[in-house]
């Protein structure tokens, strides 16, 4: 395929694959905004892979297609991953409201020196009194399983936890949209893998990659073997970074793309 790289008999591993440009991979997850749906979309891979990278893209070419707000819960560092206003929780936010003349991204950071995580749920109700208005917003959740037990536990939404599956459920048609990262896929609950219009994936093995192929979306080629041999942890920082993209229940189209980081 024509600017891209597709790999039959080889992997990534004994070629130095063509890599298509990752914000074609950014226009095809975002397609759904061209008809005035919300894009529910997640990108996969093991830590060091390239993810967060991935998402910084991907935030910055939903702000280019939407006049909505990005709210983004990143909790992980010292210092956040993305450029925003950072506010410490929604009770913050409250108190110090978003300046509407700067960047149009709310970093949620929790309290990481005291150990305080931000709450997912708070920012996915937020989303949802936006929606009621009929403001369009993206909640990023950079990491959505790992770390999250008052979530998510064995694969289940804990009880209370209702604004989140509804936005993967509902959020398409009232302007709630989702990225959500995961380095244990096995972990994710049913509903992001079946209301996702498409993952972006990194280096990834083992049972993740088993939960990919119950989800139907490593079907009719090599992908899988070739979302193995990605280049992780163990190759330098500068060579991480190639991704694929998945449909649930359609081929692999044979590209591997990786997202420019940003200068």
């Amino acid at each position: 395929m024509a600017g891209g790289a597709r790999l039959a008999e080889k992997t990534p591993l004994q070629v130095a694959p063509v890599l298509a440009p990752g914000e074609e991979a950014a226009n095809e997850i975002l397609a759904p905004l061209n008809f005035g749906e919300a894009p529910q979309s997640g990108i996969l891979g093991d830590t060091g892979t390239g993810k967060t990278t991935t998402a910084n893209a991907i935030v910055n070419r939903w702000l280019e297609l939407s006049p909505g707000i990005v709210i983004v819960v990143d909790d992980k560092e010292r210092r956040s991953r993305f450029v925003g206003q950072e506010r410490r929780d929604i009770a913050d936010l409250v108190v110090r409201p978003w300046d509407p003349n700067g960047r149009r991204v709310i970093v949620l950071r929790g309290d990481v020196a005291a150990g305080v995580d931000a709450d997912p749920e708070q920012a996915a109700e937020l989303a949802w009194r936006r929606a009621a208005r009929g403001r369009a917003t993206y909640v990023v959740h950079d990491e959505l399983v790992a770390g999250r037990e008052k979530i998510v536990k064995a694969r289940q939404w804990r009880k209370g936890i209702t604004f989140i599956p509804r936005s993967f459920t509902k959020g398409r048609a009232a302007g709630v949209g989702d990225l959500w990262g995961a380095q244990s896929p096995q972990d994710v609950p049913i509903e992001p893998f079946e209301q996702s219009n498409g993952l972006i994936v990194h280096k990834l093995a083992g049972m993740g990659l088993e939960r990919l192929r119950e989800r139907n979306y490593l079907n009719g080629s090599n992908v899988g073997e070739v979302i193995e041999r990605l280049p992780g942890m163990e190759r330098p920082p500068n060579e991480r970074g190639p991704c694929v993209l998945l449909v649930r229940g359609q081929p692999w189209n044979g590209k591997i793309y990786r997202f420019a980081v940003a200068s």
